[in-house]
This record gives structure tokens, C-alpha cells and sequence, in this order.
């Protein structure tokens, strides 16, 4: 079997991927182990020296210093490492630095034969079957063979099942095939071990249409109400494997900027960015070690000022991972329902963190602008009760009917931009992504920005945004969010929807939550009657 599948570094830590998660590859899928499991934290970190384990790690004191409030014992934030494979997938550049994974689901049928069985009782049949290639079980049906020709034959592939099932306290398991089928046959099966068949329909791919047998008592059932089927004192829940609620990663990121928290007093972690970059583009810092390449532009509003960002570093760090649900968009860790990506746990010294260069810009609003908004329009009276329900089961940010209203509209604001940058840069939406910084006494701002890995990215957005044309884009992403295919239902209801609005949740900071079209586009009170400049190109 092939041993090594190369998997960016970038998808370790992503909303698609990383440790606690199952990762598809062209062989099998692969449930990605605790960091102390990978070979890499074997051969290059355990026992090694301070200066050692530094040189394999991303130096950001800020957002080290961050974690520590969760995470006492932190020291390193170990950069998830690079590796190419090599003769097909049989070799590797450096079998030093490999992440480690295990094969997952365990339950495997032939598409064949139809023999359906744990991965163990594959293996030991193939033992028997091939006694001297032990080491070499390959995931293919030793039972069987596809005639490609008269003179070849081809082995037949197994197939991992698709149902799994997961735990709100972040367990994962196998689906209970022999505990589902007993009692769905009420346990009148005579044979003491079963030989399961998984058997499909080629017309049909429905839980019906597909059947379990067993070739020793005869009895057959179908999957018709598999999802209904819970374990473990009724805490276990049946999924697919490819299902979005098996993994939710909480992951944090941090632009790396050379600033402590001292340096802004009063602030939070994520909005001192937004201050350093406004400083930074009006000429008040300049550090030599930071690595942000700032541009004011000249303003597109009244109050309404872009900012472009040639480049900038991001370091995201991967802290825990939930299951059925997630948390509080950019919480750390919930005691109750997180698992953590370290056996050390709470007390681990290691975070596994990818450093990543893009571009993007930034538009900052006037906190004046934003108060005259809110009053003039009397916009308080219009806020939807789906904000306030999301704003409080989101978390602990938004603590006034204000910042509910700056937070949705910057956001909506900022979705309305990626959908039009989609048209203009060349990014797809799912590759742009958002941060939103919002202050009750200071001015608020939306970067849109993009990664890709080490190589930072193309330069699309810098381009456009000083070529003059942020004011068009911004004007047209307003004029088609006026309208939208499921109106007047959308509007009326919560004026989002993915005709007009919601993005994929990889590119929204905020699960697609605190959205609100009517913010910026009604007659009424819509940010819109504010934007005289911008209306008039």
C-alpha cells in the first residue's frame, strides 16, 4: 500500500483539515493523529534543545502570549512542516518530518464480492492469503481480482464505508455494524461471528437500497433509519463521514505584528491590529522587523478611507477541535465539548501553527461616521431579532444594540465585496478571506485579504485596489445587493441568503451569522444614504 499522501501544509491547519479530522487521499481516508504521534515531533522535537525546536517553529511573541492565558505551559508554536513524496507515494524526501495518520473508517467492503468486514479481519485474510507479503496489505480484496484482459489481472479495491459516528464531547468511532444489525434482527441470528455483505444497488443509492447480510444465518436488513441508530448511552450520533459537523477546528489567527497588548491599553488582542495599521499607514511607526507593507489611498466617503496591504503574514495556530457543533467564533477552548491536538492537553508545551503570506486591503470607518448612521436612521429600531439571538449565542463581544449594528453591517458590507471581487481579481470567494474590527469609541474597519502558503499570493487585489477601483467595486456589490432572486421573502425575513450574501463558512470569520442585507441597502435607515461619493461614480 502506498504509505505517504502529501497534503499541504496549510490544509493541516484549515477548516477542512487537521489533527482529529479525516482526510480524504487517492488511497483512503486518514484520521490525522495527536501532534506527539507524528513522526515529525519524534525525530525533531522530543528532547531536543532550545535553539532546535526554535528553528522549527513561528516566532510570534503576541500571539504566544495570547494562548498562554489557556495554555500555561506554551513555549513553542511548531511549524506544521513540509514534505514531498517520492516514487509514487512509496517514498518520501524526508521520513523525518511526516505527519502521522491511521486509516478510518476501519469497516471496508469489496465492490465485487460484497464481503464487508473490519479492517483487522481484511488484514488477517490477506495474511493467509499472501503469507509472505504480511507487510504489504494494500487495501485490495484478497478474495478477488477484475479480469482486464486474458492476460492481466487487476486486484479489486476496498471501499471504506461512509457512516461513522461522532460525540458532542468530541469522540469519534466505527459505526457499531454487528451491535446495529443484531437488533435489527432481533438477535435470531445463529452464527457466532457474521459474515457480512454490503450490498448496493445500481439503481439506486438510497439507505433502502443498500443491505446488510450475513452469509452464515441468512439474516439481511437495510439501512433504512441508520442515522436514528445512537450508542453510548444515547451520546454517540450516526453521521457520514464527510459530514461538516465531524470537525470543527477552533483555530486562531494573529497578523504577525511586532506589539504587545501594553502597547495598546484597553484594547482586545484582535482589534490592536487594526490601530497598528492605521498608525503604520499614517507614517507613526515604522519597525523594520514587522512584516505588514502598508499604503493609504486616498478616501473613497466622507469618513471612508482604504488602506492597501502589499503583503502581510498571518500565523494560525490550531488550538483544539470540536465535533457535532462548534463554539464561539475564535474561543480557544471549551472545557465541556473541545478535544485537545496534544496528549499533554492543557498542559502541552507545543501548538502546531502555519505561517502563511498574502495581500489585501483595508477600509476603515470613521467612528463618527458610524454613530451618525446609527442616530440619524434611528437604526436601533431596525435591528432584526436574528441578530440579537446570534450576537448572544456567538458569545460575549457584542454587548449593545450598536455594536450588533456595526458588527452586521461591516459584515455584510464585507461579504458584498468578496461576491464582487470574485468578478474582478481572480480569486474564487472560497480563497478571500475577512476580518472585522469594530470599536464602540474608536474607528472600526474590514480587511478582506487572501493567503497562499509561504509564497504569498498574486497580487490581484493590491492591483485593483490601487489602480483607483475599490470605489466602483464597492458600488456595484451595493447596487446588486438591492436586489436578489428570492426577494421579497430574503428581505423580509433575514435579508441573507446565498443568492445575495452568505459565503462559503471558509472565508467568513463568523459562520455566516450577524448578516443583514437591509443595513446597507434600505431606503430607510440603509448605510447606503450616507455613501453621497461613492453613489455618484
Amino acid at each position: 500500500m502506498i504509505k505517504y499522501f502529501k497534503i499541504p501544509s496549510d490544509n493541516i491547519i484549515s477548516s477542512y483539515g487537521g489533527i482529529g479530522s479525516i482526510v480524504e487521499t487517492t488511497q483512503a481516508s486518514i484520521f490525522i493523529q495527536p501532534l506527539e504521534k507524528w513522526l515529525f515531533y519524534k525525530y525533531e522535537i522530543i528532547n531536543k534543545d532550545k535553539e532546535t525546536i526554535e528553528s522549527l517553529s513561528i516566532n510570534d511573541e503576541r500571539l504566544k502570549t495570547r494562548l498562554k492565558s489557556i495554555f500555561h505551559n506554551l513555549e513553542f508554536l511548531i511549524e506544521v512542516p513540509v514534505n514531498d513524496t517520492d516514487k509514487g507515494g512509496y517514498g518520501v524526501t524526508n521520513n523525518q518530518r511526516l505527519i502521522t495518520g491511521e486509516i478510518f473508517p476501519k469497516w471496508m467492503f469489496c465492490p465485487k464480492c460484497k464481503k464487508f468486514m473490519h479492517y483487522e479481519d481484511w488484514y488477517k485474510n490477506h495474511c493467509e492469503k499472501y503469507p509472505h507479503e504480511r507487510n504489504n496489505f494494500d487495501l485490495f480484496c484478497p478474495f478477488c481480482s477484475d479480469e482486464q484482459s486474458k492476460k492481466k489481472k487487476t486486484k479489486v479495491k476496498l471501499e471504506q464505508v461512509r457512516f461513522i459516528q461522532i460525540s458532542e464531547n468530541g469522540d469519534i468511532s466505527d459505526f457499531p455494524w454487528e451491535e446495529w444489525f443484531n437488533e435489527k434482527v432481533n438477535n435470531v441470528g445463529n452464527c457466532e461471528k457474521h459474515a457480512f455483505k454490503y450490498i448496493t444497488s445500481p439503481y439506486s443509492d438510497n439507505l433502502e437500497s443498500i443491505k446488510i447480510s450475513c452469509e452464515n444465518c441468512g439474516e439481511w436488513v437495510s439501512l433504512s433509519g441508520i442515522f436514528d441508530k445512537k450508542s453510548k448511552n444515547d451520546i454517540r450520533h450516526t453521521v457520514l463521514r464527510s459530514s461538516n459537523s465531524v470537525y470543527f477546528p477552533n483555530i486562531v489567527k494573529s497578523l504577525m505584528l511586532p506589539i504587545s497588548e501594553s502597547q495598546y491599553e484597553g484594547s482586545d488582542f484582535k482589534y490592536s491590529e487594526l490601530q497598528y495599521m492605521i498608525n503604520k499607514a499614517a507614517g507613526k511607526i515604522e519597525d523594520e522587523y514587522d512584516k505588514i507593507d502598508l499604503k493609504k489611498l486616498d478616501s473613497i466617503d466622507e469618513g471612508i478611507y482604504p488602506i492597501s496591504i502589499r503583503s502581510l503574514s498571518m500565523t494560525s495556530v490550531l488550538c483544539s477541535y470540536n465535533r457535532y457543533r462548534p463554539i464561539f467564533p475564535n474561543d480557544i477552548f471549551n472545557r465541556d465539548s473541545s478535544r485537545h491536538v496534544t496528549e499533554a492537553g492543557i498542559n502541552t508545551h507545543y501548538l502546531p501553527a502555519i505561517e502563511s503570506l498574502g495581500e489585501g486591503f483595508l477600509i476603515i470607518f470613521a467612528e463618527d461616521v458610524l454613530k451618525k448612521w446609527y442616530e440619524k436612521f434611528k437604526v436601533e429600531d431596525h435591528i432584526k431579532e436574528h441578530l440579537i439571538y446570534e450576537s448572544e449565542s456567538l458569545g460575549q463581544f457584542y454587548n449593545s444594540k450598536y455594536l450588533i449594528a456595526v458588527y452586521s453591517l461591516l459584515h455584510t458590507l464585507s461579504h458584498l465585496l468578496i461576491k464582487q471581487l470574485e468578478y474582478v481579481c481572480g480569486y474564487a470567494a472560497a480563497s478571500i478571506n475577512e476580518r472585522i474590527y469594530i470599536s464602540n469609541e474608536a474607528p472600526s474597519g474590514i480587511m478582506i485579504y487572501t493567503i497562499a502558503g509561504a509564497e504569498g499570493s498574486y497580487g490581484g487585489i493590491v492591483t485593483i485596489i490601487e489602480s483607483g477601483k475599490l470605489k466602483n467595486i464597492l458600488k456595484e456589490a451595493i447596487e446588486k445587493a438591492k436586489y436578489c432572486t428570492n426577494d421579497p421573502i430574503c428581505y423580509d425575513d433575514t435579508s441573507v441568503c446565498f443568492s445575495c450574501c452568505l459565503l462559503p463558512e471558509t472565508s467568513c470569520e463568523c459562520f455566516n451569522n450577524l448578516l443583514d442585507r437591509s443595513l446597507v441597502v434600505d431606503k430607510n435607515y440603509g448605510f447606503i444614504n450616507l455613501l453621497t461619493d461613492i453613489l455618484k461614480v
